[in-house]
């Protein structure tokens, strides 16, 4: 019974229409054009870096939903992609990893497929990252993801809400605030979460409702 509640969920595929600018408008617009118009090296790589929440993975999502795949590291021979690849975190690589990245890199300058590569600080503050990979990827579009103000981030909350069919009340919100780790991509979960508990439930979203999410995440109450 509760995967079948699960299956009525409206579908949340990712879209770049879906996300808030902010304060990342420049940021968008340079995001659209390089979609728009394949460039060659180093126009064909793109770098973002911001903290942890404030939407890379969402980018990701995104892109997948576009056509972009992610970047096989380790093959020496990849498959043709019209659109192009992905790498999450590369800050994570371990040693093989890097050398990788390092080869794909130079792959990269010799034809004009895309790369969009996320990182937790810019390029040239890498410290997990060897000299040669940061070098390369500074040599691209480099652009910060600016974390969502307060109130922008209960605007596009209100509206995740409203696209699946409900209103988030302030009460609701003031307490989410309240309880909860204020990086969207939790109180993004939890309003999912909030969806879920109320299809399986079938209760409306209230302050009780949202006790129970809470709950699960062990956040106080």
């Amino acid at each position: 019974m509760q995967q079948l509640l699960l299956n009525l969920l409206p579908d949340p595929s990712p879209s770049l229409s879906h996300f808030m600018p902010g304060d990342n408008a420049e940021f968008l617009e340079a995001l659209q054009r390089w979609l728009e118009a394949p460039q060659a090296y180093p126009g064909n790589l793109f770098v973002v870096w911001g903290a942890e929440g404030v939407g890379k993975s969402f980018l990701i999502r995104c892109l997948a939903e576009q056509g972009f795949m992610p970047l096989p590291l380790n093959e020496q021979i990849l498959p043709t992609t019209q659109t192009g690849w992905l790498l999450d975190d590369a800050q994570k690589l371990d040693a093989k990893g890097q050398q990788d990245l390092f080869r794909q890199l130079i792959r990269l300058a010799q034809t004009n497929e895309r790369l969009l590569v996320t990182l937790d600080v810019s390029p040239d503050m890498q410290d997990a990252l060897r000299e040669d990979v940061r070098t390369r990827l500074g040599a691209g579009h480099i652009y910060r993801l600016n974390p969502l103000s307060e109130p922008q981030q209960r605007a596009l909350l209100a509206k995740r809400a409203a696209q699946r069919g409900w209103q988030l009340t302030d009460d609701v919100l003031d307490t989410l605030y309240q309880r909860a780790p204020r990086d969207l991509s939790h109180l993004t979960q939890l309003i999912e979460r909030l969806d879920q508990l109320s299809l399986e439930q079938k209760r409306r979203i209230t302050l009780p409702l949202l006790r129970t999410a809470l709950t699960e995440t062990n956040a106080p109450f």
